[in-house]
């Protein structure tokens, strides 16, 4: 029962976003300093004894920047700044499940953006989207080079990338230029664009976008359908299908009403690149009908802590009977859960067995990544795109003053042999790196590489 329950509460990082701050109907604009000191050293004090990756961030001390960032708190002037803070303190765990989450109205009131629309490639922001009225000034596929004056990577680098929460690289980049343009409801952003052609502009925009319908002009990119399956066919003998959420029975459930038709397929396509999780026992479900074998999942360890043992821990150095306990003391003692040897049993009187393209992206997160660790040993399989989110586990919520809300992720999953992924992604069998040019000409060039790898590999 615990297994399925660890399993069940697999999610993704953006999949918790006001949990907890519900409750609060009015956010105070400014929050006591007991109240500020408080909720810090309750977001310090968890994330010592909960967090399952100190050891990725290993230049980080966190009880000196604890101490740092005390005054830091205190001084800030409102309840925005103050969560402005802890999510600053937050970022320098590097961690994707372990989040602050501000009160649910605040950001209503402090952030605004401009009508234009960021996708990165290269660690450049391009645009792929602009109000309608904007476009003769703003050409689509532009990218922008400076903001307000300053170089766009220093900007994203000093002003945005302090306050994200990432466990790997190529998701903060991503999420800094999404982020980019944010800035105080109504104000102006001053950017320098180069345009496809290679002009260099200088343009302003407001940021006037929040709450308004805006009729955009953009450059068509690879998305979901909006909804948890689709099965499409690419011709006679390739069939498609998007696996969007792992968060819902309706994936399951429709991926067995159709899959008498999937079985009728010479080679297939799933598509995991808009899967941000859910529940692991989903994701397994699945996989269990395109199985040849049975298959290990992922295996996991947790913090774990015994005062006594701690206590006795400290005496490792001055009594041998004492050197047992020395991992305790020194807090590095662990809790190992999920056994190798337990294996998803394949269907193998009614299963799929054809050449399978996976794509995947950076958008593929935490059970969706679970799927993938299923697949490793498939030899049918071959996964294609860029690194996933590289971000997993099980978080622990807390509530802040003022009605927002933390998360600490307490559960650190591998690979069966033990190899990591969170923290740097699932790497693809075939790489297909996000351009400029990709995605400036709106083509779906992992989808295409998929199609034409396996039509080459059925004869097609």
């Amino acid at each position: 029962m615990l297994k399925k329950i660890i399993l069940a509460f697999s999610i993704v990082a953006a999949s918790a976003s006001t949990t907890y701050a519900d409750s609060i109907d009015v956010v105070p604009d400014n929050l006591s300093d007991e109240e500020k000191l408080y909720g810090l050293s309750l977001f310090w004090k968890e994330v010592s004894y909960n967090f399952a990756f100190f050891d990725q961030v290993p230049d980080l001390d966190f009880d000196a920047k604890y101490r740092e960032f005390i005054p830091r708190v205190l001084a800030t002037e409102n309840s925005y700044e103050y969560y402005r803070e802890l999510s600053r303190f937050n970022a320098l765990l590097e961690d994707g499940h372990t989040n602050v989450y501000f009160p649910k109205d605040m950001p209503a009131k402090y952030v605004g953006w401009p009508p234009i629309r960021l996708k990165e490639a290269d660690q450049q922001p391009v645009i792929i989207g602009v109000e309608r009225s904007l476009a003769p000034e703003i050409p689509l596929g532009s990218t922008i080079v400076t903001v307000d004056g300053q170089g766009v990577q220093e900007y994203m680098k000093e002003q945005v990338m302090p306050y994200i929460a990432s466990s790997t690289k190529h998701v903060l980049w991503g999420i800094a230029v999404r982020d980019l343009l944010d800035g105080v409801p109504g104000s102006k952003v001053e950017l320098t664009i180069e345009t496809p052609k290679g002009e260099i502009k200088k343009v302003q925009v407001e940021r006037d976008a929040r709450g308004r319908e805006i009729d955009y002009t953009s450059i068509a990119q690879p998305q979901s359908n909006g909804e948890p399956f689709e099965l499409k066919w690419l011709d006679d003998d390739i069939a498609y299908v998007a696996l969007n959420t792992f968060g819902k029975q309706a994936v399951v459930e429709q991926f067995k009403s159709h899959y008498e038709d999937i079985a009728k397929s010479k080679g297939l396509i799933i598509d995991l690149r808009f899967n941000g999780g859910g529940s692991t026992s989903h994701a397994g479900e699945i996989i269990s009908y395109l199985a040849d074998r049975d298959l290990p999942g992922s295996v996991w360890k947790t913090p774990k802590h015994i005062a006594a043992y701690k206590a006795w821990g400290a005496f490792a150095d001055q009594f041998e009977e004492m050197e047992k306990y020395r991992p305790y003391g020194e807090g590095n003692a662990w809790e190992v859960g999920g056994d190798p040897s337990e294996k998803l049993k394949a269907k193998l009187d009614n299963n799929h067995i054809v050449p399978t393209y996976v794509l995947i992206g950076r958008n593929t997160a935490s059970a969706a990544e679970d799927f993938l660790i299923y697949a490793d040993s498939l030899e049918h399989f071959t996964i294609v795109g860029e690194p996933t989110n590289g971000s997993t586990g099980q978080p622990v919520f807390f509530d802040l003053p003022g009605g927002g809300s933390f998360r600490v992720c307490t559960k650190r999953d591998t690979y069966p042999d033990g190899r990591e992924f969170v923290g740097y992604g699932v790497k693809p069998d075939i790489l297909v790196e996000r351009t400029v040019d990709g995605v400036r000409s709106g083509t779906d060039i992992v989808l295409n590489r998929a199609v034409s790898e396996l039509k080459a590999k059925l004869n097609l």
